[in-house]
This record gives C-alpha cells, sequence and structure tokens, in this order.
C-alpha cells in the first residue's frame, strides 16, 4: 500500500469514527482545550482503553476545522503540557489529518502498561481520571486499586483477601469445590488454583473465596418479574445469595417460572413436547456470563436480572474489560476480568467452549425465531438484553395492526430504557451520543427525545450544537 493510499484509508477511518459520535474511545473539542481539560482527557483514555482526542469538531459531530498556522506550533504545546503535567509520562502520537476541506488536530492515546496515570499537580488519590461513557471522571480508591492491578496483570479474584477471618474454616470452599468440580479437593488443589497464594513464606486466601462463597454483600443477583414493559409495577422479586452456584441455579428458576413454556402433542399423538419460549441454554449461558465477567470490585452494585413482557434485561456491574468493544464481543473476542473464578466455573462444566458464549446465546435465539438479543454498554455497567416470543399467532390476520401497534410501543419503550440506562452512568446526553446508543437516525432520535421530554422524562438544556439532555 502507497503512503497516499494509506493516508486515504486514516482518513475513511477517522471519518466513520467521527459520524458513530463521542463516546469512551473519542472525544471532540470545537477548538484547543484548557490544559486542565486535556490533561484530564488525556489520563483517562491512558488508564483505559486509550482514545483519539480530536480537535476541530463540534459536539454535535460537524468537522468546523483548526488554523492551519496554528497547528505546528499547538502540537508543540500539547506535548509540553502532556510532558510537565502526568506522572508516569504519557507520550500520544499528535498529527493533523485533512477531512475533506478542513484540517484538523488528533491527539492519539493508546492503552497504557503503566496504570494509574494521574495529574501531578493533585496527586494519585484525587489526580487518577477514567472514562466512563464520553465523560472523564475521578478514579475512586477502589478503582485506582484495579488500575494498579492491571499495571502487575492480576485479577481482582487473584489479589489478597483483606479482611479475611483468622478462623475462617478451608473446609467451607472444600466441600462446595469437591461438590461441583466432581472430585476431592484438597489444600493443594486450593493453592494449583489460586485460592490460596503464598506471601512471605505463609499462605493467604484470595478475593476469589469469598466471592465463590458469596460473602462479599456485592456478590448478590437481585431478581424481578415486571408488569408491562416498565419498572412501574412488579409482579414478583427474588435477593438471590449464597455461593455463585446456589445463585445461577436459583436465577435459573426464577427466569423458567417467569416465562411460557409452550406444549404439543407429538407426531405419535401420544408424547407431549413442552418448549420454553426462550432458550433455557440461552438464558444460562447469560446469566454465567454475568456472573464470571463482572467487576466485584464494585461495591454497592450487584447484578440484576428483569424480565418485562416483552423482553429479559441482565445488568452486571463493571464496562466491558480491557477497553474492548460490543462489536468485538459480538465477533467473539473475549477478556478475563476474573481469572480464578472462570478457571472453576470451566473445571466445572459450566464454561465450556471460551469466547463462544455471546455467539451461542444469539444462535440459540435466533434458531428459535426470536429477535437478535442486545448488548448495550452505559457507564460502568453492561446490560444484556434477550427478547421474548410473542403469544401472537402467525395466521391470525386480524390481529396484524394491533400486533404492530404493540411492537411500536415495546420498541420506543425500550429506547426510553437505554437512554434511561445510559443516563445512569452520565450526566448528560447529546444528540450524537443518543443516535450512538439507540442506533437511529438523527430525526428518529429527536422524536425519541422530544417524547420524553413532554413526558416530564427528561430535561432540553441549551440550544443547537449545544444541545444537552439531562434526567428531569
Amino acid at each position: 500500500m502507497s503512503p497516499n493510499e494509506r493516508k486515504a484509508v486514516i482518513n475513511i477511518e477517522l471519518f466513520e469514527q467521527i459520524k458513530k459520535g463521542e463516546g469512551k474511545t473519542i472525544e471532540f473539542k470545537e477548538k484547543f482545550p484548557s490544559a486542565e481539560k486535556l490533561i484530564k482527557t488525556i489520563v483517562a483514555f491512558a488508564n483505559m482503553a486509550g482514545g483519539k482526542l480530536i480537535i476541530g469538531v463540534t459536539d454535535t459531530g460537524a468537522v468546523i476545522g483548526v488554523e492551519d498556522l496554528d497547528i505546528t506550533k499547538q502540537m508543540d504545546r500539547i506535548s509540553n503540557i502532556l510532558h510537565d503535567s502526568i506522572h508516569p509520562i504519557i507520550i500520544p502520537d499528535i498529527y493533523a489529518q485533512a477531512i475533506k476541506d478542513k484540517t484538523i488536530l488528533v491527539v492519539e492515546v493508546y492503552p497504557s502498561p503503566l496504570k494509574p496515570h494521574f495529574l501531578k499537580s493533585i496527586g494519585k488519590r484525587d489526580g487518577t481520571y477514567i472514562r466512563v461513557g464520553a465523560t472523564n471522571k475521578k478514579a475512586d480508591i477502589e478503582y485506582i486499586q484495579e488500575l494498579e492491578r492491571q499495571r502487575l496483570n492480576i485479577s481482582y479474584d487473584e489479589d489478597f483477601w483483606i479482611e479475611q477471618q483468622e478462623d475462617f474454616d478451608l473446609n467451607s470452599i472444600i466441600n462446595i469445590l469437591s461438590v461441583h468440580l466432581n472430585r476431592e479437593m484438597t489444600e493443594k488443589d486450593l493453592v494449583n488454583l489460586k485460592l490460596l497464594k503464598n506471601e512471605l513464606k505463609s499462605f493467604r486466601l484470595t478475593n476469589a473465596v469469598p466471592i465463590l462463597l458469596g460473602i462479599y454483600e456485592q456478590v448478590l443477583i437481585k431478581c424481578a418479574r415486571f408488569k408491562g414493559e416498565t419498572m412501574d409495577v412488579f409482579i414478583d422479586r427474588k435477593e438471590f445469595n449464597g455461593s455463585l452456584f446456589v445463585q445461577l441455579e436459583n436465577t435459573m428458576k426464577f427466569l423458567l417460572a417467569n416465562i411460557n413454556l409452550h406444549g404439543e402433542v407429538g407426531e405419535d399423538f401420544v408424547t407431549r413436547i413442552d418448549e420454553y419460549e426462550i432458550p433455557p441454554e440461552s438464558l444460562r449461558e447469560a446469566i454465567v456470563n454475568a456472573i464470571i465477567h463482572r467487576d466485584y470490585s464494585m461495591t454497592g452494585s450487584d447484578i440484576k436480572v428483569a424480565v418485562f413482557d416483552s423482553r429479559i434485561e441482565i445488568t452486571s456491574p463493571g464496562g466491558l474489560p480491557k477497553g474492548i468493544t460490543i462489536e468485538e464481543v459480538l465477533g467473539g473476542r473475549s477478556e478475563i476480568r476474573n481469572k480464578v473464578i472462570v478457571r472453576i466455573f470451566r473445571e466445572a462444566k459450566i464454561v465450556e467452549q471460551w469466547g463462544r458464549g455471546v455467539q451461542r446465546i444469539i444462535q440459540l435465539c435466533e434458531n428459535k425465531g426470536l429477535k437478535k438479543p442486545d448488548i448495550i454498554e452505559s457507564g460502568m455497567f453492561v446490560k444484556f438484553i434477550l427478547y421474548r416470543k410473542s403469544d401472537a399467532k402467525s395466521d391470525a390476520k386480524s390481529d396484524a395492526k394491533s400486533d404492530a401497534k404493540s411492537d411500536a410501543k415495546s420498541n420506543e419503550d425500550l429506547y426510553i430504557q437505554k437512554v434511561l440506562f445510559y443516563l445512569q452512568g452520565n450526566k448528560t446526553m447529546s444528540i450524537s451520543q443518543a443516535m450512538q446508543v439507540l442506533g437511529l437516525s438523527k430525526s428518529r432520535t429527536n422524536d425519541i427525545l422530544k417524547s420524553m421530554v413532554k413526558n416530564d422524562i427528561l430535561e432540553k438544556q441549551g440550544l443547537s450544537r449545544a444541545t444537552k439532555y439531562i434526567l428531569k
């Protein structure tokens, strides 16, 4: 590929990224930002999945460009500010790029192996920033510790259990694993599985033990069956604690009790065949996915399972690990967040082929004639949505209009839920961000947002390109 062809490819890729709007790996600035805003964005990108700060683009994604005469001077200015203000040092790629007849300035940051980065003037505790959705947020002490673990390539469940009880009975974990791994376990096995680790010539338990046993208060699954398509009225709700194995089985029982079971007489006119509207294997795979991939270092957050008339939503704490995208997840890529938990679930034959869980869920649902499941990442949470089968008969032509209206209402409710879910992790939402979250055209997105403003769900702030929406 020639240099000119390479430039053309970069140009097209960058233009496509701009069209998608701001997000966790891209931020727009109309003009050169203040030093403080620049530093926070670069630190946040380096601490997370990397990203591009693009100068010369409005919040709505309009390319307005920067003055050519200022570019060289500003590139040097950016380099000096970052060098003097951030520890450890971050060295991004800074380059000018032509988009049509405009020139923009790109500051490209790569995921750093030297995390956590922070502002020198404030220090690590108060100056560490992370990227949450399309905003930069100050990291709390728990997330700073997580960044330090990432630098050492240690998962949270591999780290030492700090508040371990002195009288803790190892038999409690040995007995549970012996049952689920179907073999007699010993202390040596606990060491091999990294449930016990050597420190200064003595062995200590790791966080995987209180997670597996459900000792930590955040190791919890909350389930609810709601009436209709909103959370206004619930029909049934349960909270499941105990070991992860028990939580998995109880959650499955709850789900199967709250979806439809359809029975038909077989071809021999004697045998009865019962089938759930959603394949139980896909439900189990989705719950397992939430359990093994959630961020257990997030205290005060738990897995939530919500059953609505048209769908099931499984919300898991923690964004996608190591900066992977939803597109990469759908393509089969997977990153291990909880190394010990995953290994134990594999040995227990709960997890089979690694990296195929999401694809298997999608395949099972499509084979059943169901709508393709959705994955939504918002802030520090990931939501998996499985769609239920309609009870309407396909040959009931007289109900077609009613079904269409019901589907439209269901879709609109889903769009509203997506906007609300995004705003749980972000203070504001722009038109471009809403288009990215909803996957809709600008006009259709505007219709949804206007409806939410009219119904006192959202409040509109600003005008024209500066328009933002907040929860009312």
